[in-house]
C-alpha cells in the first residue's frame, strides 16, 4: 500500500535535482571584445577558462587566427608540431597546417592557424549557422548564432 507514495516522491526528488543542475549549468556563448591592439571573438562561458574556440587578430593587420583547444594527450599522441586542420562553413572548406602548442602542465593544449582576413571561409562564417573543425580524426561543430564575425573582420581588416 505504501508503494504508490514512493514513486511520486522519487520522481519529485529527481525533478528537483534536474532543475537545480540545469540552473547551475552555464552555456557557451559568443562574445566580441576588442582593444587598441587585439580583437577576440570567443565561444565560451563568460568569466571562466571554458573556451570552445576563438578567432582573434592583431587590430588592422589583415590576418585572423583560429584557436582551438584540444586535450593535451590527444595532441601528444599525434607527435607532431603541425597537424592538418580542416575547417568548413557553408559551402567553403579550407585545410591549414595547424601549429600545435602543447601545455604539459594543463589538461588542454591547442592548435592554431593564421589566415588572411580575405579568406573565403571567414566570409562564409558571416552567414553560416555553424562551422566545423577537424583535427586528425576528431571533428567538432560550433554554432555561429549570435557570432559577430563581421564585427571581428572589421577590426582585423587593414585600413
Amino acid at each position: 500500500m505504501h508503494r504508490p507514495l514512493v514513486v511520486p516522491l522519487v520522481l519529485g526528488l529527481l525533478a528537483t535535482g534536474f532543475v537545480a543542475c540545469k540552473a547551475s549549468a552555464q552555456e557557451r556563448e559568443w562574445s566580441l571584445d576588442a582593444s587598441d591592439q587585439e580583437a577576440y571573438l570567443i565561444f565560451g562561458v563568460a568569466d571562466t577558462d571554458d573556451v570552445g574556440v576563438s578567432l582573434w587578430c592583431p587590430v588592422k593587420k589583415g590576418v585572423v587566427n583560429l584557436f582551438v583547444p584540444r586535450p593535451t594527450e590527444e595532441l601528444q599522441r599525434l607527435g607532431r608540431r603541425k597537424v592538418p586542420m580542416t575547417v568548413k562553413a557553408g559551402n567553403e572548406t579550407a585545410t591549414f597546417a595547424g601549429k600545435v602548442d602543447l601545455n604539459h602542465e594543463a589538461a588542454s593544449s591547442s592548435v592554431e592557424v593564421e589566415m588572411p582576413v580575405t579568406q573565403p571561409l571567414l566570409k562564409a562564417m558571416e552567414t553560416a549557422d555553424r562551422f566545423s573543425v577537424k583535427i586528425d580524426s576528431q571533428e567538432v561543430v560550433f554554432p555561429l548564432y549570435d557570432a559577430d564575425v563581421a564585427g571581428l573582420l572589421a577590426q582585423c581588416s587593414k585600413g
